[in-house]
């Protein structure tokens, strides 16, 4: 019988990962919270801010539609709960404010009513609807990201949310920076009220340097009065941002950017449209049709509010260029004093240059921020005192924005020095295995100069426990073995350390064995390489003369029975169901020269076909395609 299915289990560290600083950022949560209260069309909303010394905690209380107990329930219980989906775009006013316009709604994904955790854990929430009041008090969980308990439930005839911090809060805010914060991004409306600590939040709130006041004149219309909010950083979304129209004292429509605002003042992507918010002040505009009944939005076509529309459109985007110019001036002389020791030790012609650049980056790159800008600036300033100068820009300018990318993420895992020793190394086996290719099909190549030398580098394609930092080819153990096979054959003159043979060589690479103190007492690990000549098939004569250089080393006492030796018998190819011979701690193993060469592409997961494009390879004359066809060995010639 099956067991019974588990509940999913949620680690401790959820919820601060989907909420993110909505619960750990005060302000962030505290705009989140203020916006449910818009959400639920509330007119005023009133936050307790508490005191350092925990006697009054914090609160924020709304006069919104509130919540029946099913409804918190259900939308509690949902992550990421679709509040567009299951609620509309649009909210209804209460019933006892008939006269107001729906009010289009901030929320998108439920994940602003974790807020309350930025103040306390547990929080309490009450709620009334529908006839009944309920308190409940929510608390992080263990296995659940967070549970709830019904604290009091009774009736009322009233409607709104209150959310009551339990413990004391943490301030990293004033009273002062709360207004501040919310004074730049809930004004828009006048039937939107909010108060700190009983104190309306105002216009006077805001400091003088995120506000700016303009006017602009429409012939035989009006002026219109433009205040800029300056949020001071750009928000998550657009919500609480863009153009709001006010006539009368009142709201008409929504704020934000829509329709030709993004054609003819910014793109609302863009930081600034998630920064700034323009509240136009056009009571002129209610003596002319222009507003529909319901308050809603204007009248398309009629012909004064188009040519509002237009003029108040042209005076905003040019208050955002003047303070895009000003701000760009100020990030010029920023990073001209931060950088100004550095740009002196340089050539004037540099020092041109760079102010040049300067100018140009923050010009054209609007944007830019100042933190990339000074990071550009850096950059550019060490490239002129560096001997490479500007070839790294050419090599930047030449890739495709995906592969910039891709390079941002290699220098955020890697350190230069790091990623240079590690494709250091890549390239210098890629390169080995290109002339592996080339002279183990060779058959005219010469075994003592280009043969042996090339495998003593390439002893880390047979494993990695015979990498070759670890091995040294030994003269002692080849003059024994040279001993052994009766003289010297020609050439073993020009490479003492192989033992030149009539049917190929033989290479030695011992690596040592160490006692408790360090010190050398005999050979942990031998190698033997014997190379045979193209024709001579490798078969049960050639293993047994691998056998013989084992018993006289140990004849000769260079090694004894701990030592671990492996032999290796390259060739041009294998005798029919030749395999490996093994003894003790000895192993034999035939191998021909390209099962060799594809064991060195394996081993370096065959990078040099797929890296073919390199620029070290094709400097070096190496075409990676034609390895990956069908070998055609190439024969000796003949003497004339």
């Amino acid at each position: 019988m099956a067991s019974e299915q588990q509940l999913l289990a949620f680690d401790q560290r959820f919820l601060d990962r989907h909420a993110g600083p909505i619960i750990s950022d005060l302000s962030v949560a505290l705009v989140e919270l203020v916006a449910n209260a818009w959400d639920a069309y509330a007119t005023e909303v009133d936050i307790t801010w508490p005191t350092n010394d925990g006697a009054r905690k914090f609160s924020i209380k709304d006069n919104g539609r509130g919540m029946t107990a099913a409804q918190f329930e259900q939308r509690w219980g949902v992550f990421d709960y679709n509040r567009v989906k299951a609620e509309g775009e649009y909210v209804s006013p209460p019933t006892e404010l008939p006269e107001l316009a729906p009010r289009r709604v901030y929320g998108r994904n439920g994940r602003g009513r974790h807020g309350g955790f930025a103040f306390s854990n547990p929080y309490e929430i009450i709620i009334e609807a529908a006839g009944e009041k309920v308190a409940y008090r929510v608390s992080r969980g263990g296995q659940r990201p967070f549970n709830w308990e019904v604290i009091k439930r009774e009736q009322s005839t009233g409607h709104g949310v209150e959310i009551r911090a339990v413990e004391s809060t943490r301030l990293r805010l004033s009273a002062a920076d709360v207004r501040e914060v919310l004074g730049t991004r809930f004004l828009t409306d006048p039937n939107f009220k909010v108060s700190v600590d009983s104190q309306p939040v105002t216009f006077d709130d805001i400091p003088q340097d995120f506000l700016r006041e303009s006017f602009v004149d429409i012939p035989d219309i009006g002026r219109a009065t433009i205040l800029m909010i300056d949020s001071q950083r750009a928000d998550r979304t657009t919500r609480q941002h863009g153009i709001a129209w006010h006539v009368n004292n009142r709201l008409v429509g929504d704020c934000g950017w829509r329709g030709t605002d993004y054609e003819r003042v910014l793109d609302g992507r863009t930081s600034e449209a998630k920064r700034f918010t323009f509240i136009v002040f056009a009571d002129f505009l209610a003596d002319s049709d222009a507003v529909l009944p319901d308050w809603s939005g204007f009248q398309p076509n009629n012909e004064i509010w188009k040519k509002t529309q237009i003029a108040v459109q042209d005076k905003i985007r040019e208050e955002i260029a003047a303070f895009n110019f000003e701000r760009r001036s100020e990030a010029k002389e920023a990073v001209r004093e931060r950088y100004a020791s550095t740009v002196v030790r340089i050539a004037p012609s540099a020092r041109e240059r760079w102010n040049s650049f300067v100018d140009q980056v923050i010009d054209t790159c609007p944007g830019i921020s100042p933190e990339q800008i000074d990071q550009v600036a850096g950059i550019l300033a060490n490239l002129e005192a560096s001997s490479s100068r500007y070839s790294l820009l050419a090599r930047l300018h030449g890739l495709q924005p995906g592969e910039l990318d891709q390079l941002d993420g290699i220098l955020a895992d890697w350190s230069v020095a790091t990623a240079k020793l590690a494709l250091d190394e890549i390239q210098n086996r890629l390169k080995l295995i290109g002339e592996l290719h080339e002279k183990l099909r060779d058959e005219r190549a010469d075994e003592v100069r280009e043969l042996q030398p090339l495998i003593e580098r390439s002893l880390w394609v047979f494993g990695p426990e015979f990498e070759s930092i670890e091995f040294t080819s030994n003269r002692g153990m080849s003059e024994v073995i040279r001993r052994l096979l009766g003289g010297t054959a020609h050439g073993s003159l020009n490479r003492p350390d192989f033992v030149i043979l009539p049917d190929g060589s033989v290479g030695l690479f011992a690596r040592p064995a160490f006692d408790e103190q360090h010190e050398v007492i005999g050979v942990e690990h031998l190698i033997v390489v014997e190379l045979k000549r193209p024709g001579i098939p490798i078969g049960m004569d050639q293993k047994n003369q691998a056998w013989k250089y084992v018993v006289e080393l140990q004849t000769h006492g260079l090694i004894d029975d701990s030592t671990r030796v492996t032999c290796f018998v390259l060739g041009s190819r294998l005798t029919p169901r030749e395999g490996v011979r093994e003894e003790g701690r000895t192993k034999i193993i035939p191998m021909a020269y390209e099962t060799f060469i594809r064991r060195a592409e394996t081993r370096m997961l065959n990078l040099y076909a797929r890296l073919s494009e390199a620029p070290f390879l094709r400097q070096a004359g190496l075409d990676a395609d034609s390895f990956v066809k069908e070998p055609i060995a190439r024969q000796g010639g003949f003497d004339v």
